[in-house]
């Protein structure tokens, strides 16, 4: 940029800024029409904006927790259509506990029902 570019840049800017001085209210004018905060609205405007924050801590501390690893009881009570599937030949077997002096095969047909 050439410097008479510049100063005609900057007496653009002057004059820009001259006509927004002129049409611009006085400061003393625009300070005196200001509200003045007293005190007590200093902290009526706190208190009024500490409100969403309390209330939303207080929702938070009394809230009901629970668990985050709790499974809902739709979800633990369903079972699948093909679930016999996955079932182990001789699970009654496998799920007793031996007793000493008696042969695993009598206890296994004493548990289903059938004869000795």
């Amino acid at each position: 940029m050439s410097s008479q570019e510049d100063s005609r840049l900057k007496t653009h800017f002057a004059n820009l800024r001259e006509e927004d001085q002129s049409t611009a209210p006085p400061f003393d004018r625009t300070a005196a029409a200001a509200p003045v905060l007293s005190r007590h609205g200093y902290f009526v405007r706190i208190a009024l904006a500490a409100m969403p924050v309390l209330a939303i801590a207080v929702m938070l501390a009394v809230r009901p927790h629970r668990p985050k690893n709790a499974v809902p009881r739709e979800l633990s009570a369903w079972s699948s259509p093909t679930a016999f599937l996955l079932q182990t030949p001789g699970k009654q077997l496998l799920n007793q506990t031996p007793r000493f002096g008696e042969p695993l095969t009598h206890a296994l047909s004493a548990a289903q029902g059938g004869p000795k």
